[in-house]
């Protein structure tokens, strides 16, 4: 069954590209996005979504699970070393080849009728800094998937805004 908004996020402890990391004591205090397949976006909308995330005036945190290892993927983000922005920004990828992990974020299977196999759906999981989910998107498994609907989401709960301020007005 996929995780649904107002759900507790699953907690796990488990190796990523950026080190090991227990999910809910990593995102303490951030906001975080989980994508189920970091390689259905394309290179430049992907490497968008790093950026937006780096710049952001709240904590954001990107984590990608990938069942299998994916040689475009690991083009696609830039090396450890090269970044220089704080580890907020960093963007981890857990290579999850026992299928552990992604099952506590699977997709929803939809059943296509008695003789289609049921396919599955790709997700993009908002989660607050309590750990809730908030949101979930579903797209069918393709590449170049843009990651600026996931950003539109994402400001719709005002992450990546600056904070409003109130300016006073004469009377």
């Amino acid at each position: 069954m996929a995780i649904s908004p107002g759900w507790k996020a699953p907690d796990f402890t488990t190796e990523t590209t950026m080190g090991p990391i227990r999910f809910h004591a990593w995102g303490h205090g951030c906001w975080r996005i989980v994508l189920t397949h970091p390689a259905d976006y394309g290179t430049q909308s992907l490497r968008a979504g790093i950026r937006w995330a780096r710049t952001c005036p709240q904590p954001v945190r990107l984590l990608g699970l990938s069942p299998l290892r994916s040689p475009r993927l690991a083009d696609m983000l830039p090396h450890p070393s090269a970044i220089t922005l704080p580890a907020t920004a960093d963007f981890p990828v857990i290579h999850d080849e026992s299928g552990h992990i992604a099952s506590l974020w699977r997709g929803v299977a939809v059943d296509v009728g008695p003789e289609n196999p049921a396919l599955e759906e790709h997700a993009v999981f908002i989660i607050d800094p309590d750990n809730t989910v908030r949101s979930t998107l579903l797209h069918s498994p393709a590449t170049e998937q843009d990651f600026t609907t996931v950003i539109h989401v994402a400001r719709g709960f005002g992450i990546g805004c600056a904070p409003r301020r109130h300016i006073p007005r004469a009377a």
